[in-house]
């Protein structure tokens, strides 16, 4: 499955990284860009002061010249503000003299001579006694200074400095710091992506490791230990994987160790009629015995008896090997086995139970069944466990009815029977272990719970249904080795 490449750690390293550098150039260039801006604007205040005092102090002369008759007026004032407009250094794009009313005494342009400013901005200008700094738009600096000599006063020098030069040498330096964050975040992106060398593919390398490690394997060799964060997570990694060893074999031993304590109480209940398998043919020899100490049969009675004492001997053989047989150590070994023979062992150790209680077996098994591979011994239990709770539940008699059929590729069988039944309050714990229904002293409670596990362990799965006084039904299901 593909995984997005913003939830890897490398994805998430070159965005993080990415974002980090963002900020960081964008703080670092906002204040760069308006410490240089500040820095440029107060040089352009500093020389268009300078340069409006400066002529300031020629225009008064002028004009204290001509009120006092020493010279004629003869355009003086317009050369000043001719010279104002011509220079290059502050870009001023307009310049003029006011009276002290506001009237245009001398103009950059000649229809604005003769006009009356009375806006804001010139009303503050001709008011003032000191330099004023305005803005009247976000593109101009108007500078201000008063023509005066002490308390007399002829007039305001006003000019406009344009501040485009000044706003496009800013959004040259924003593009330049664009172009810079840029760079730096491909730069970020390309160490980053040579460090995944370093850092991401050992990782990766630990990933495939951990995918291709199945439960139940031993831990895989250990490399060359890194000494760095990865070699660390590689040795851990190898620790658990051993510990969960341990742990699988511990709850492998217990497994062992359980199913063999309920195949023991098992035992122990099949002693009475294994003991009545047994007793029955050992009184027949011991008749045939007495019969001979006799003597006096004929030859025909005689092979009689041999025939009867062979019968009984064989008897006590197959209940003997079928009880050690169910008896054996546990261990899962698989096998072509019929299901038929199977059942009727199991069948065959409960027989005496079964005649005692009077149960009748049903059964609905096909001949055409195909064998499976299962543990015979372990499923061998399987069946006794569940027959045993069924005879048990019906005391008083009753139909023990084993079927089987094949859906799927699977084997399905059920068993079912006409006992007491299960509390529908029970039913969810009846695989738990040592829980029972049957009181106490009558059962262990890990029969159904390790039959469910050996099931499981054939990979298949076992499911009870039951309604109380009316009976159970067991159903397992079984995969069929494929063809």
């Amino acid at each position: 499955m593909p995984i997005n490449p913003l939830r890897t750690l490398h994805g998430k390293f070159t965005l993080s990284l990415s974002i980090l550098i963002v900020i960081m150039m964008t703080g670092l260039s906002y204040w760069t860009i308006s410490r240089e801006k500040g820095l440029m604007e107060k040089s352009i205040i500093r020389e268009g002061k300078s340069l409006v005092e400066s002529f300031a102090i020629s225009c008064t002369n002028t004009m204290l010249y001509e009120e006092i008759g020493l010279v004629e007026e003869g355009g003086l004032l317009d050369n000043y503000i001719t010279d104002l407009i011509q220079r290059k250094d502050l870009h001023v794009v307009y310049a003029m003299i006011l009276d002290p009313k506001g009237k245009a005494l001398a103009h950059n342009s000649i229809m604005e001579v003769g006009n009356v400013y009375r806006d804001e901005s010139a009303e503050k200008s001709i008011t003032s006694w000191n330099t004023v700094l305005q803005y009247p738009s976000e593109s101009i600096l108007d500078i201000s200074t008063p023509l005066a000599i002490s308390t007399k006063r002829w007039g305001t020098l006003r000019i406009g400095i344009s501040l485009d030069p000044l706003n496009r040498e800013i959004s040259g330096l924003i593009w330049k710091y664009i172009v810079y964050t840029a760079g730096f975040i491909i730069i970020a992106i390309a160490m980053v992506t040579l460090l995944s060398g370093v850092i991401i593919k050992p990782l990766r390398l630990l990933s495939r490791e951990m995918d291709e490690t199945k439960p139940g394997d031993d831990p895989p060799q250990l490399p060359s230990p890194r000494q760095d964060e990865i070699g660390t997570l590689q040795k851990s990694f190898h620790r658990l994987l051993k510990r969960v060893k341990e742990d699988e074999r511990e709850k492998e031993r217990t497994q062992r160790n359980l199913l063999q304590t309920e195949k023991m109480a098992a035992v122990g209940k099949l002693t009475a009629g294994v003991a009545h398998e047994i007793n029955n043919p050992l009184g027949g020899l011991l008749n045939c015995i007495y019969h001979f100490k006799r003597g006096g049969q004929s030859p025909e009675r005689q092979q009689e008896y041999l025939q009867l004492m062979e019968d009984g001997i064989k008897r006590i053989q197959k209940t003997v090997t079928n009880l050690l047989e169910y008896a054996r150590t546990p261990r899962l070994e698989r096998s072509a086995t019929d299901f038929n023979s199977i059942v009727e062992k199991s069948l065959s150790l409960l027989d005496y139970p079964i005649r005692k209680n009077h149960i009748e077996v049903s059964k609905d098994i096909s001949c055409q069944l195909p064998s499976i591979e299962v543990d015979r011994n372990q499923m061998a239990q399987v069946f006794v466990n569940i027959f045993l709770n069924a005879i048990q539940a019906m005391e008083e008699g009753g139909v023990l009815k084993i079927g089987a059929r094949t859906l799927d590729e699977r084997l399905i069988m059920t068993i079912s029977d006409t006992g007491k039944g299960i509390r529908e309050d029970a039913l969810p714990k009846v695989f738990d272990p040592f829980f029972t229904t049957k009181g106490e002293g009558r059962g262990t409670g890990l029969g159904l719970w390790i039959t469910q596990g050996i099931v499981e362990r054939h990979g298949g799965t076992i499911q009870l249904s039951s309604q109380e006084g009316k009976g159970t039904t067991v159903e397992i299901q079984l995969p069929l080795p494929k063809k």
